[in-house]
């Protein structure tokens, strides 16, 4: 796909109020999860469900964000980003608003579902076109930027969210994001450049079926995309599973719960921040050697604490939040150097990158509920140690692939002039 130049004087509002606006939209997504989480005890309550389904809550969240990969990432390679991404954050709102309106668990399922794919149009669209937007180096300063302001929301949210529920009732969350996500769409109605042209590829499953195949068939790739997921899978299992670890086995209110996340998410962010201050002055890949063992560190943490003295939540929230800090320090690094691994569509490669990610995720959240039922959280760790294993390993054969294949480039950045 072509890029298309910015108009001069659309160059300012380019690099920062489209970024800004994507960043409000992954902001209010991300409070759909975090904020809940301290009441989601409530709401299996409420719908008279099992307690072991408040998991699910999340899992099924990133099932949606699974299921539209496929299709938005070619879309927008042949029709653009930019009606493509509007539409996804349109979509998000009115599943907000469906939420206000469930009356058992399997609506309220199938509405968080719904707001799942809004990860769909964030990660395989909006960060695609910020990565098409910036070269390199900015483009890997403005993703961490971008992800420390949307991890916010992990830490304000499960705080925000136990004060909510002491005073209104838990739907009403879901009215506010609606809201917040609203003026997201307004902002990037306003200011998302179009870093595509529609060339006149037809739209036929059998191209999108040869796309997939082209960026499946790439090893450098796919090393790239297995780091990412197993590095991730920690975090996420933890995130989805610590509320009936902490509050339904562990005794914490909802208020105490939501402060035990808040250092772990503090670290990612710190983590992204460190990578803009290193970026400009150090090889990416010392960057990347430097945090894998930082994560290694934390997850050995988790495990021998939770061994020594399983009775003390501290060891898991300090293990996780070591882990933490080094993912923080990697993943702007790994995406930008795993999308440009292949000289496929970046659409389409986004969207492969995004489907193996999301359900490794998936699929950990499930095994690793199931582990600790029927286990402990010495094993639930152990689990998430193995994960951070695997993602050492991944990351040594995608750099080896990287320097013997050559990392694909890509076209010139939209933006030359931002400013530092």
């Amino acid at each position: 796909m072509k890029e298309v130049e910015p108009s001069q004087g659309h160059g300012r509002s380019v690099a920062l109020l489209f970024p800004l606006s994507l960043m409000l939209f992954e902001f209010a997504a991300y409070l759909t999860n975090d904020m809940i989480q301290p009441g989601i005890i409530d709401v299996v309550r409420e719908f008279n469900a099992d307690v072991s389904l408040a998991p699910a809550s999340i899992s099924i969240y990133m099932a949606g964000g699974m299921v539209l990969q496929w299709l938005l990432g070619p879309l927008s390679d042949r029709i653009g980003r930019r009606p493509v991404l509007l539409s996804g954050t349109l979509l998000f709102i009115l599943s907000c608003v469906a939420t206000l309106f469930t009356s058992n668990m399997e609506q309220y399922l199938l509405t968080r579902f719904i707001q799942g794919t809004s990860m769909c149009f964030i990660a395989t669209v909006g960060y695609v076109a910020v990565q098409e937007a910036f070269g390199e180096k900015d483009a890997i300063k403005m993703m961490a930027l971008i992800t420390s302001i949307t991890l916010i929301a992990p830490i304000i949210g499960p705080l925000a969210g136990a004060a909510f529920i002491q005073i209104a009732h838990w739907k009403g969350m879901f009215a506010l994001i609606a809201i917040l996500a609203l003026v997201a769409l307004l902002g990037l109605w306003r200011t998302m450049p179009e870093t595509v042209m529609r060339q006149g590829t037809s739209f036929s499953f059998g191209g999108i079926a040869d796309d997939f195949k082209q960026v499946f068939r790439n090893r450098c790739f796919l090393a790239g995309a297995l780091t990412i997921s197993c590095a991730y899978i920690p975090l996420m299992a933890w995130v989805a599973i610590s509320p009936v670890i902490l509050i339904d086995n562990g005794g914490l209110t909802s208020s105490q719960y939501a402060w035990t996340q808040v250092p772990i998410f503090v670290a990612v962010i710190l983590g992204n921040l460190t990578v803009v201050k290193l970026v400009g002055d150090n090889p990416s890949d010392r960057i990347l050697w430097a945090g894998a063992p930082i994560q290694l560190t934390g997850l050995c943490l988790a495990v021998l604490g939770n061994l020594l003295a399983p009775h003390i939540w501290l060891w898991s929230v300090a293990g996780i939040s070591t882990y933490a800090f080094g993912t923080g320090m990697i993943f702007p690094i790994l995406f930008r150097r795993t999308l440009f691994s292949s000289s496929s569509p970046k659409g389409t490669v986004s969207a492969t990158l995004n489907i193996i990610v999301l359900s490794s995720i998936a699929l950990s959240i499930e095994v690793g509920r199931l582990v600790y039922q029927y286990g402990n959280k010495m094993l639930f760790h152990a689990l998430g140690l193995a994960a951070g294993a695997l993602s050492l390993m991944f990351l040594m054969r995608f750099l080896q692939a990287l320097k013997v294949n050559g990392s694909t480039q890509p076209l010139a950045p939209l933006l030359e002039d931002i400013q530092e």
